[in-house]
């Protein structure tokens, strides 16, 4: 009598560039929200996300809700992290009392209160992101030619 095996189910690999156009496509939506100043991302947004990517339940699940919520917070933690980079050169790393950890004696521009010539100006709202947006629409180049250049 033969073993009842369930169905083996082989993921096969998704073409890099699907997911490089959805993280595009989260990274996005968060410029374009008006709520993503700049200090928003200055958080572990690892640490954040290990409810999610280190539940075993999710993890295992095989149902579709499941992987969909893996993976989408997969690609909202990458879209995160690249934002990151963009604004502070790094990733956010909380420390042991849940400080985020940056260089000695440096602060991210939105923290900036004077303006290049002293006088007093607030960065508090900046919005780096959608400047940056502005700066993209206007270029007629993709992504791929602009990183060409």
């Amino acid at each position: 009598m033969k073993k009842d095996k369930s169905k083996i189910n082989y993921v096969k690999p998704k073409l890099y560039h699907t997911i490089i156009k959805q993280i595009e496509k989260t990274i996005d939506k968060i410029v374009k929200d008006e709520r993503s100043l700049d200090r928003t991302f200055f958080k572990d947004f690892i640490k954040n996300s290990e409810p999610i990517l280190s539940d075993k339940h999710l993890q295992k699940s095989n149902d579709s809700m499941s992987k969909g919520m893996v993976e989408g917070s997969g690609i909202y933690l990458i879209s995160n992290l690249i934002l990151q980079m963009t604004l502070f050169h790094r990733i956010i790393r909380n420390d042991s009392e849940g400080v985020p950890m940056y260089p000695k004696d440096n602060v991210p521009f939105y923290m900036r209160q004077t303006d290049s010539k002293g006088k007093d100006k607030d960065f508090w709202d900046l919005h780096s992101l959608y400047v940056m947006k502005k700066y993209y629409d206007k270029e007629d180049k993709t992504i791929n030619e602009l990183m060409e250049d």
